[in-house]
């Protein structure tokens, strides 16, 4: 073979092989922008708020009965921030807790405290009649709203929301038996999406406050 012919195949080859190169640096580059990109965004969202960021997608839709004994769904309620807890009246500890820091948050919002919506959702609604809602729930809040209904109502709306419980009957208790159960308060924006979680140990009145009213400027 000539070797001009040798030379430009040569020149080819090199070409071709540093084409290849280039390409595999720009692909690199570009997955180092995109994963950069994508933590200073998780970053920035989680400095944001107190709570646990979720994923953002619609919160399930649901109706119930309140403890006024009228249905009441969900979705209802949008164009507030809305604060959803899954508890039972007998509960000795984590429910009534949790329930006076979602009190003492809301009196921090002051004239926003109209544009939150509290739920309670009872776990025991074997126990937790219309009646007794009615008194349990006001207790810490008029504004609260106690939500019940059959067994497989609460079963499937509690399901959605990735919510465990079980009756606890081995414990000895005058109220006969315990629930256990997930602790979380879960916020839904006014846009109806579920956007954070907050677990019992990080359950703070200031911080939940905050985080609506970054939610509602």
């Amino acid at each position: 073979m000539p070797h001009g012919k040798r030379e430009s195949g040569k020149r080819k080859i090199r070409t071709t092989r540093n084409m290849k190169r280039a390409k595999i640096l720009i692909g690199l580059i570009s997955l180092i922008l995109i994963c950069a990109g994508f933590f200073l965004y998780e970053f920035n969202l989680k400095v944001k708020y107190h709570g646990y960021l979720l994923s953002g997608e619609k919160a399930p839709d649901f109706t119930l009965i309140n403890h006024y004994g009228t249905e009441t769904r969900l979705s209802q309620f949008r164009g507030k921030v809305v604060l959803l807890y899954f508890g039972y009246t007998h509960c000795p500890d984590a429910c009534p807790m949790t329930l006076s820091i979602l009190k003492e948050s809301i009196e921090r919002l002051q004239n926003n405290r109209n544009r939150v919506q509290v739920l309670f959702i009872t776990i025991d609604p074997e126990r937790d009649t219309i009646q007794k809602l009615r008194v349990y729930v006001p207790y810490f809040d008029k504004d609260f709203l106690g939500l019940t209904g059959s067994s497989q109502e609460i079963a499937k709306v509690a399901k959605s929301y990735n919510i465990f419980y079980q009756k606890e009957s081995d414990v000895e208790s005058e109220a006969g038996y315990f629930m256990t159960h997930t602790t979380s308060v879960y916020l839904i924006n006014p846009k109806g999406k579920l956007i954070l979680e907050y677990p019992i140990t990080d359950l703070n009145p200031e911080w939940i406050a905050e985080d609506i009213k970054r939610i509602l400027d």
